[in-house]
């Protein structure tokens, strides 16, 4: 059975864990939350493990869980959830340079996001702001920094639950093929 991890701030991230879990018949636990690490003991088959988390900046919790931690042989993917274009987002591989060495041993996704400006916290706020203020000044702008521009300051949910269709696939897979004598 396939083990979904996942760290959620506002609650987009959890919304894909909870259903992914769900059409994968396991539960979703939150990274915070889960004591033991996710690896496969001695002489156990390697259940797949999906760990899912936003972007924020630089940052991805999913992709550093994984690179700290030492998860045997099990087979592993990572999803980021975030608000950049999808093209661009998996067209940059962000999670590739947080991986590391791991990063050809780690199935990863790019999921589309939430971002409420209505709720994010004050901090959140002002870092956002001064990017899409930073952002304005630039004389050439990509897509994607169009997009911030225009959506900055506006409630916005891209959550698209059918890309959790490629996760499902590859860890149905991935049980498939980690079983005993499945070969």
């Amino acid at each position: 059975m396939t083990q979904v991890l996942y760290q959620s701030t506002y609650g987009a991230t959890r919304r894909y864990a909870k259903v992914l879990a769900q059409r994968l018949n396991t539960t979703a636990e939150t990274l915070e939350d889960f004591g033991r690490l996710a690896h496969a003991e001695e002489g156990e088959f390697a259940e797949p493990l999906v760990v899912l988390s936003p972007v924020f900046g630089p940052s991805i919790a999913a992709a550093s869980y994984v690179a700290h931690h030492d998860l045997g042989g099990r087979p592993v993917a990572c999803a980021a959830v975030g608000m950049a274009l999808l093209q661009e987002a998996r067209r940059k591989d962000q999670m590739a340079g947080i991986l590391g060495d791991k990063a050809d041993r780690v199935r990863r996704f790019y999921l589309p996001g939430a971002l409420y400006y209505s709720r994010i916290s004050v901090a959140h706020r002002q870092i956002l702001r001064g990017i899409v203020g930073a952002l304005r000044l630039k004389p050439s702008k990509t897509d994607n920094e169009k997009t911030m521009i225009q959506t900055y300051n506006k409630d916005l949910d891209q959550v698209d639950l059918t890309e959790l269709d490629p996760i499902v696939e590859w860890a149905q897979f991935e049980t498939h093929h980690s079983l005993p004598n499945a070969h």
